[in-house]
């Protein structure tokens, strides 16, 4: 069970670790289905169970149905990791059970044709390269003298926002952030990859290796030293899996787009002057807060705004509840993932904000799309557009 890949652990000792407290049982895939098989502790005794010399072939079909239907309705939010009273390092166990459920030939069609889509276009839609820009075109934007041009800092804009119709102000507002800052920046254009995120939480590292590579090697032709992003996967993948995978190479400081603003707040090279009305709140995406620790950066910016009207929700910062769209739970069961959502709802709605902010795409996408169907009358925009409206950018 042992592997010579540092970010790999030996899944039958962390399954035998477990002290079975329950503290875990705050998953929010459990606290929906209920069932022992989708809590992280039982999820831990079938590894034991699949793992053991003494199980018999029959008898391991059975048990891996079940162990690899309850490892991708998790959405990897890294709360029962959290709040492990022994430490035990889950999310690199869940990560481990999806590759070899890749291994066993049981991904599902909709995470296979995710997969191949990446492995071959490079983006998470299977679109073009020639098309990461034309969120460009469409806000008006000329982008060609940033294109891979030379500079200390690289905006690395990911699939969504580069693609997507729903997060292309997303785009817009960074650059446009920067720009006002008179940033010395640069985008990769048709260079950019895929940062491996969706698969590398599907358990693909191999595949996902390749990306990292890539990436790496075009900031270090354009002598990038810093590069940021405002997308938490992006962030994660950059910040935590980078590293594990590539070792003393990576060596880019990586920012989120808040922790950058706080920056050049502090310089004195932007402004935040518009004075809102509405009530504002933030949620804090899992994989920025618990997978990687960046918990104020966002409230120090958004603290800034003068006379801003800002109140936490209920969970907040390392107890924030999960969107319910993450760890590739929408390819799998999105009944599942709305359950999960509507207890963020009800948060939001406690908070009575009539803006949630955001910084991810996937939980900016979740929260909107169950926001319509209860009829609620509150905003959800990422953050780097609400920062573009406080400083009175058009």
């Amino acid at each position: 069970m042992s592997s010579s890949q540092g970010w790999q652990v030996d899944l039958l000792e962390v399954a035998q670790k477990c002290v079975y407290c329950g503290y875990c049982s705050l998953c929010p895939t459990f606290k929906e289905l209920k069932w022992e098989n989708y809590h992280p502790r039982g999820i831990l005794d079938q590894i034991k169970l699949y793992y053991s010399e003494r199980i018999k072939d029959n008898l391991k079909n059975d048990v891996s149905k079940s162990l690899f239907d309850a490892i991708f309705a998790c959405t990897m939010c890294k709360a029962c990791e959290n709040i492990c009273i022994v430490d035990l390092p889950l999310l690199k166990v869940w990560e481990q059970v999806r590759q070899e459920s890749f291994k066993r030939g049981r991904w599902n069609s909709k995470l296979l044709s995710l997969y191949n889509k990446v492995k071959s276009s490079h983006n998470i839609y299977g679109l073009p390269a020639e098309e990461r820009v034309t969120w460009a075109a469409l806000s008006n934007m000329v982008m060609t003298r940033r294109i891979q041009r030379k500079a200390p800092l690289a905006y690395f804009i990911g699939c969504q926002a580069s693609y997507s119709g729903k997060m292309e102000g997303v785009a817009e507002s960074v650059v446009k952030i920067l720009r006002k800052s008179k940033e010395n920046f640069t985008i990769l254009g048709t260079e950019e990859w895929c940062c491996g995120s969706p698969i590398f939480l599907a358990g693909g590292y191999s595949v996902g290796k390749s990306f990292a590579k890539h990436n790496l090697e075009q900031f270090k032709k354009l002598g990038v030293k810093r590069v940021v992003t405002a997308c938490a996967g992006c962030y994660r993948a950059f910040k935590v899996v980078y590293p594990r995978i590539l070792g003393e190479k990576w060596d880019i400081e990586v920012l989120h787009i808040t922790e950058l603003v706080n920056e050049l707040l502090a310089e004195g090279k932007i402004q935040l002057k518009k004075k809102f009305k509405e009530k504002v709140t933030f949620k804090d995406p899992c994989e920025l807060v618990r997978h990687c620790g960046l918990i104020e950066a966002p409230r120090d910016v958004i603290k800034q705004i003068p006379g801003i009207r800002y109140e936490e929700l209920p969970s907040n910062r390392e107890d924030a509840l999960c969107c319910g769209g993450g760890g590739l739970l929408k390819l799998n069961d999105d009944n599942l993932v709305s359950q999960v959502n509507s207890r963020l709802i009800t948060d939001i709605q406690y908070s009575e904000a009539d803006i949630v902010l955001n910084g991810c795409p996937t939980c900016l996408d979740t929260i909107r799309s169950n926001l319509r169907k209860q009829n609620l009358n509150v905003e959800a925009i990422d953050i780097s557009e609400f920062i573009k409206r406080a400083m009175e950018l058009k």
